[in-house]
């Protein structure tokens, strides 16, 4: 990121000599660009609040459809890609170590930058939120997600005004945790707030500012019930625990409350643990990686996805095998007929994003082969995708959080995140649907000074330091 605002930096000076010396009269200066993500932040509920016209400065709302699962590792780990963001750790903060053979992360490793931050997406931003802060909220499941709020708006605020970058990235997550616990009304709140700071900021005509906010995912507000995983996998006869011991162990990793979990077992035993979790009460379907191929089981029936490189692309194949777990069925007949297959039956990534933008399960093919390969540095030997309305985690959190919301399914309303803006320029010409792939490379496209997206470099961003200064004005 240094080195990509240091190239934008030292281009403008000779972009503007060159300017000047044509045409001799004063030019306005540069917009700078302000991209924020909004953790958790759903395309519905952004379409109501401009509806409302509670979004007074922003173009009407885009969807973007985010990783598999669709949660803020993944999401954020394939959005940062094109800047050097390195395969994510784990799907959540409390992850298996395949390598070590042992669950890693948790809290505690919240709490220092050193394990939280450094080496991570996380780095990337500009503008990080304090990890101990980010913590300590969920300790006040109510005051803390409007109290880390506030503080992280004023800080975004504060740091954005001192920095002189060309495109300032920023992260604010208390709308994930509002979302979860509190419910809509507090993420409305702070929605409104940014939409408020964007108007200060096109009202000085003297520093122009393009605005962008996105969202790493969605979230489903619903009634919520917890899904049996756990109980699925020992009847089946499997042993959970913290390490593989042998061919009956798997590890179950329970961090946040969401509708997905990751289970790790011994090579060659996917199938079993796919098949005990496929009739366990709240699973859509469980997904697997075999050979060259993935195999999603479910209630709906059992499919193959396979993949491969051509012309330059991705070119994905789904068979049903039985059923059709991911509704596709249809889809797969209109592209045959339109002749956008091979003949293997292979079809661009590109044909199926803008088949299934708006479908129950939202450009699949890509996002479920994506989480196998080379978003995750250890994927999970089986992924599992559950119906809305259930969700599954950590006990603790259970007890002392009342869930309101999720996401971490392949469904739609956890799927799609959102897109804002206050230029028309993101949006226009039109170019297909927002994904968490082309996201940046669109942003840096179509800014003032359109730029190419650099290639990965190790990045070490500031971020907040980890005592908290006290809130500003």
């Amino acid at each position: 990121m240094k080195r990509f605002g240091w190239l934008l930096v030292s281009w403008l000076p000779w972009a503007g000599a060159a300017h000047a010396a044509a045409f001799p009269v004063d030019s306005p200066p540069a917009p700078r660009t302000l991209v924020i993500c909004l953790d958790g932040v759903g395309y519905d509920l952004a379409v109501e609040m401009h509806r409302r016209g509670e979004l007074r400065h922003f173009l009407p709302p885009a969807p973007l459809i985010t990783s598999f699962p669709s949660d803020t590792n993944p999401g954020l780990t394939e959005m940062l890609a094109p800047l050097g963001a390195p395969p994510a750790r784990g799907y959540e903060d409390h992850y298996f170590d395949t390598a070590r053979n042992r669950v890693r992360g948790g809290v505690f490793h919240r709490l220092t930058r050193k394990h939280f931050i450094e080496g991570t997406y996380r780095a990337l931003f500009h503008y990080h939120p304090n990890p101990v802060r980010m913590t300590a909220e969920y300790a006040a499941p109510v005051l803390g997600p409007w109290l880390n709020g506030v503080i992280s708006l004023a800080r975004i605020r504060e740091e954005f005004k001192k920095s002189r970058e060309p495109v300032f990235f920023a992260y604010f997550e208390a709308s994930d945790l509002a979302a979860h616990i509190n419910g809509a009304w507090l993420v409305r709140q702070q929605v409104r707030a940014f939409d408020r700071w964007a108007g200060e900021l096109a009202a000085d005509r003297e520093h122009p500012v393009r605005v962008i906010l996105f969202s790493d995912h969605g979230n489903d507000p619903r009634r919520m019930r917890g899904a049996d995983l756990g109980g699925a996998l020992r009847r089946a006869g499997f042993r959970l625990g913290g390490r593989i011991k042998d061919e009956r162990s798997v590890v179950l990793p329970q961090f946040g409350l969401v509708s997905t979990a990751v289970v790790y077992t011994a090579p060659g035993r996917e199938p079993a643990v796919a098949e005990a979790l496929r009739a366990a009460r709240g699973v859509d379907f469980a997904v697997y990686r075999r050979d060259d191929a993935l195999y999603v089981v479910g209630p709906k029936g059992t499919a193959r996805i396979e993949a491969r490189e051509a012309d330059g692309g991705l070119r994905l194949r789904y068979r049903a095998e039985s059923g059709d777990p991911l509704l596709l069925e249809c889809i797969l007949a209109e592209l045959t007929a339109a002749g956008e297959a091979d003949p293997e039956g292979f079809i661009p990534a590109d044909a199926w994003l803008r088949a299934t933008a708006d479908h129950i399960y939202p450009d699949p093919l890509r996002r479920l082969w994506a989480s196998f390969h080379g978003l995750m540095a250890q994927p999970a030997s089986v992924v599992v995708s559950l119906e809305d309305g259930y969700y599954t985690g950590s006990w603790l959190l259970d007890a002392f959080a009342p869930l309101q919301a999720t996401h971490g399914n392949l469904r739609r309303a956890q799927s799609r995140g959102v897109v804002l803006s206050t230029d028309q320029g993101l949006f226009l010409p039109y170019r297909g649907p927002f994904t968490g792939a082309n996201l940046l490379p669109r942003i840096l496209a179509s800014g003032p000074q359109a730029v190419a997206v650099p290639g990965p470099t190790p990045l070490a961003l500031p971020v907040e330091a980890i005592a908290p200064e006290p809130l500003g004005p």
